[in-house]
């Protein structure tokens, strides 16, 4: 019984996910859409004249990351990964591919053109890419090695960094809903906005480590038993 609930429980989560990821798939393809016209700069801040290395990254950036959050949840589907392995793994490659070219692209932006919200924005930005890039890589070097414990502590890891751009949209959209705004500006200059810059990934990372160190013991011994 528990057993059952728990997995109409994780049935319902995966569906109010993606219910909530509509608008963000939407806004994702719009912004490339802009950037492919003749006007993106006008119609966007993140695309400038006369920079197509800078206006290629980001939308290069948007596509996989869009990507990237709409197909990680399926590598939670316990059936997906019992019965059919093989796409397990070929999914899990897939996703490693689309967090190395994300992470990439937005650390190649940013250096060319900065954020909106100035160098602190930056600052986090470009180590939220390089959490992502990294992880993506050492998940890689963890499924080449045949290292299950690397390979699902990385995977968490990369879990949580790959849905990052869908939190951070989720934590305004929340904060608006309760708050009205209260310390965010247009400018991304606000308090809010200042905690916002790491408060989408880091604290994420944080509890990530953390459940990893105290089932840590737990997962090796279902690796011993094969469960």
């Amino acid at each position: 019984m528990r057993t059952l609930r728990s997995r109409v429980a994780f049935s319902l989560l995966l569906i109010v996910f993606y219910l909530t990821l509509l608008p963000f798939v939407v806004h994702g393809f719009g912004m490339i859409g802009i950037g492919l016209s003749d006007d993106a700069a006008r119609n966007s801040y993140l695309f400038a004249d006369g920079q197509s290395v800078g206006n290629a990254a980001m939308m290069l950036h948007i596509l996989t990351g869009t990507i990237l959050v709409a197909l990680v949840p399926l590598q939670l589907i316990r059936a997906l990964r019992q019965r059919f392995n093989r796409f397990h793994r070929a999914l899990g490659g897939v996703l490693i591919a689309l967090a190395l070219i994300t992470g990439l692209a937005g650390m190649t932006y940013i250096p060319l053109r900065g954020t909106i919200g100035g160098p602190v924005m930056s600052v986090a930005f470009f180590l939220y890419g390089l959490c992502l890039f990294t992880s993506a890589l050492m998940l890689a070097r963890m499924a080449r090695t045949r290292n299950r414990e690397g390979h699902w502590a990385w995977g968490l890891r990369l879990f949580w960094l790959a849905l990052g751009s869908w939190l951070y949209r989720l934590h305004y959209t929340l904060w608006y809903l309760l708050t009205g705004g209260v310390g965010s500006k247009s400018d991304f200059s606000g308090p809010f906005d200042l905690v916002q810059n790491f408060a989408f990934f880091l604290p994420y990372l944080l509890a990530v480590q953390i459940w990893i160190m105290r089932n840590r013991s737990v997962h090796q011994g279902a690796l011993v038993t094969g469960l």
